[in-house]
């Protein structure tokens, strides 16, 4: 049993480790029940301590980082103990997510920080393909009329580029649908193998996970599917097609059986907020059928047939904030919703801030997040990063991503916790839309498609920034009592 886990995984975030010395002391961890639960619990410990050493918030929203990262390894032990998962998911999952990614990444992101001046990001979303075998009702991926798919030479470039100017080794798929992969006889598969020291996630509709997928998985050990689903059998087929549903039970029968780790993604409308966090929803899936993780994406109006209507009302999301810290603190279930979970997240995480992400489209399109449909005018494609010999530092560098980091830092990151923005309402494209319009008008950004050009006739409509108001009018005086400690 190693002597004083938490010291020394606390030593390892402030000051370094090879990843060698990592992978010793967790796979010392991993060999048996006993020693993996203290290991887990060493590095809860160690999180806590940690995330009360970070930037100047609010005590109430390291708490809440605090325990988000602890439902994390809450679920990664659950799914040790109960799912039979593969040996080679087990070696990826302690070596490269909790290792490199959760333990050391912490000091990795430090030391760039002290090179380049700011902090990298810690992932990206790539859509390698906006081809899919199903077409859903409001997909944000928009109305495409023309199929597109990224260069293979481009997919594993991106990849190690990410890797060797950011040391981040979180990957983040999205579509289209990422099997339906295919591109000089490469597929997704090629990219899992050739960066095995790499762990990815894809968002999945689950529909091509049939036996001998779950067992390649398997094998490969590094990668984790979030397959979307809208509720139950009802649900689901309504927006994503007939028989879906019944495809994705048996894509979670073959991953479960093969002891693949999964979660699930779900999109909440007005019309199944309340459904999509019952105790009947969570029970099933996280309980039999065995998820692991959910993430919760409330809809936005952009994409194809954009629609103010379809979004969660302001008193819904209020209750789904009340409901998901529930679940997260009190039943240590890692769900997270980007637009309720921002303590945890330290806020909006796009435009490639420190700790954040960015997406890179099928058609090599850079956009500041998956949610804002905008590029910018002078390196707003990753094509064009390459052909003039430039990195992808250049390219988050533009003025499109550098007006939203600038907006991030004046709302919260470079203000006093006291002065610190509302991190309930963190979103500059959701929550703060007439801020965003400013930006995009400012720096000319383009919208990559006609949802976007609509979302920007809602702003002008005074459709989103009432939106705005009528939420803020519940959730500033919460932010301010329970947050900032203000009496009323």
């Amino acid at each position: 049993m190693v002597v004083n886990l938490e010291e020394r995984i606390v030593n390892i975030m402030e000051k370094g480790a090879s990843q060698k010395v990592i992978t010793g002391l967790l796979n010392a961890g991993m060999r048996n029940t006993i020693t993996r639960r203290a290991l887990i619990n060493a590095i809860e410990k160690a999180t806590y301590r940690m995330s009360f050493k970070g930037p100047d918030r609010p005590d109430r929203v390291k708490e809440e980082r605090y325990y988000m990262g602890r439902a994390l390894l809450h679920s990664i032990n659950k799914t040790f103990d109960t799912s039979g998962i593969s040996k080679n998911c087990v070696k990826a999952l302690s070596n490269i997510f909790l290792g490199k990614v959760f333990v050391e990444g912490i000091y990795v992101r430090r030391t760039f920080e002290e090179k380049h001046g700011f902090r990298p990001p810690c992932f990206v979303t790539i859509s390698p393909t906006n081809i899919c075998n199903l077409k859903c009702k409001g997909c944000y991926a928009g109305e495409v009329y023309t199929r597109h798919t990224l260069k293979y030479e481009i997919f594993d470039r991106v990849i190690s580029d990410i890797k060797k100017e950011f040391g981040a080794y979180f990957f983040v798929i999205s579509g289209g649908e990422p099997f339906m992969y295919r591109e000089s006889g490469k597929t997704l598969f090629d990219i899992l193998e050739k960066h095995n020291d790499a762990y990815f996630m894809a968002y999945t509709n689950g529909t091509l996970i049939n036996k001998d997928v779950a067992k390649r998985l398997a094998e490969l050990g590094n990668f984790t599917p979030a397959i979307s689903v809208e509720g139950f059998e009802e649900e689901t087929d309504d927006r994503r097609g007939e028989g879906t549903y019944k495809k994705i039970m048996e894509a979670m029968d073959n991953l479960r059986e093969e002891g693949v780790p999964f979660g699930i993604s779900v999109t909440p409308t007005r019309y199944n907020a309340e459904l999509l966090l019952s105790d009947e929803f969570i029970d099933f899936y996280f309980n039999k059928k065995g998820a692991f993780y959910g993430w919760y994406f409330q809809y936005m109006p952009i994409g194809r047939q954009p629609s103010v209507e379809l979004m969660v009302t302001p008193e819904q999301r209020y209750k789904m904030l009340k409901r998901i810290w529930k679940l997260v603190i009190e039943e240590k279930i890692f769900i997270a919703d980007f637009w309720n979970s921002g303590t945890a997240s330290d806020g909006c995480m796009a435009a490639a801030r420190g700790g954040g992400y960015f997406y890179i489209m099928w058609d090599g399109t850079i956009t500041p997040c998956v949610f804002i449909p905008f590029k910018d005018k002078t390196l707003g494609n990753i094509y064009q990063v390459y052909q003039e010999g430039k990195k992808i530092t250049d390219a988050i560098k533009s003025p499109l991503f550098e007006k939203i980091r600038e907006w991030q830092n004046n709302y919260w990151i470079e203000q006093p916790k006291h002065k610190c923005g509302n991190l309930l309402a963190p979103c500059i494209i959701r929550d703060n839309s007439e801020d965003f319009y400013k930006i995009v008008k400012e720096t000319e950004a383009q919208p990559v498609d006609e949802g976007a050009e609509e979302y920007l006739k809602f702003i002008e409509e005074g459709k989103m920034p009432e939106y705005n108001r009528k939420y803020r009018q519940l959730v500033d005086p919460l932010w301010e009592r329970e947050y900032l400690g203000k009496k009323s």
